[in-house]
């Protein structure tokens, strides 16, 4: 209980809406009881990318594969207590840290850019990769907060069965404004951000978004605008803030309610065989 209070202190104490990387581990998954695989995935340009593959609990493979990416700070080991949830559901989840972010390869970053477009690069080759050496499985991206942005740049290049996203980012420019707004921070802007919002509307796989009441960032409102604009999408809402969705939809082991949701929405894309970018 102590290192499960330890990491959702490190994971939400950090002052969020900046890219904070950190390079040590806070944990493994051994540590929690997980086998995995550790490996090194090559990036088309070049970066070293550390990933851990987490195969489900014994007897209850749902032969569904879900990408992580994670928001703006930390490393994948702040999520370990997400990943243990989903593999102890059935899920195989295959985790990745971006450039810069734990053991993956060096690279220089400002902590006021709102986020890379390398980041998304980063996750096509983790894809690529997971869809060529998971067979049998769907496959699909869950995504929180900045990882949003990532993915929706990545699935222009990668296909996918399916997205999930929490705290979905519906348009930069205005998500920076509401940073600064908020925050009083001056958010950087890539090259192409101003291109992203006709990206998110070409993504055709089934999508979940997921929002938090309490999020002033990243709004229900905002994953209601995305859901409408096609007809494979669906919200799922939380009584929490900003990526709160596992904390919030808890009732009898952390995160159940969410995962339920989680597998309702997945389980229906294995009959799709279709419907993809």
């Amino acid at each position: 209980m102590k290192n499960i209070l330890l990491v959702f202190f490190l994971l939400f104490s950090f002052d969020c809406y900046a890219i904070k990387p950190v390079r040590e581990y806070v944990t493994t998954p051994d540590s929690l009881g997980m086998s995995y695989e550790q490996l090194r995935i090559k990036t088309m340009d070049g970066y070293s990318i550390n990933t851990w593959v987490i195969k489900p609990t014994a007897g209850k493979d749902k032969k569904i594969t879900l990408v992580l990416t994670y928001a703006d700070s930390g490393n994948m080991s702040y999520w370990l207590y997400h990943i243990k949830a989903l593999t102890d559901n059935g899920f195989t989840v295959v985790a990745y840290d971006y450039r810069g972010f734990g053991k993956s390869s060096d690279f220089e970053i400002n902590p006021l850019n709102l986020y890379y477009n390398e980041f998304a690069t980063d996750l096509v080759a983790v894809l690529g990769w997971t869809k060529k050496n998971i067979k049998g499985n769907k496959t699909g991206v869950l995504a929180f907060s900045m990882g949003t942005i990532v993915a929706t740049l990545a699935l222009q290049d990668e296909k996918v069965d399916f997205l999930i996203g929490e705290g979905y980012v519906y348009e930069p420019n205005t998500y920076a404004s509401k940073i600064k707004l908020l925050k009083d921070r001056d958010i950087v802007l890539p090259k192409g951000a101003d291109r992203y919002s006709a990206k998110l509307k070409k993504i055709k796989c089934n999508m979940l978004l997921v929002a938090g009441e309490k999020d002033k960032f990243t709004t229900i409102e905002d994953s209601i605008k995305i859901a409408q604009q096609r007809n494979n999408r669906a919200t799922l809402t939380h009584s929490g803030n900003h990526t709160e969705g596992f904390i919030t939809m808890t009732q009898d082991s952390f995160g159940d309610l969410y995962i339920n949701e989680l597998t309702k929405f997945t389980q229906k894309q294995k009959a799709i065989n279709g419907n993809k970018i």
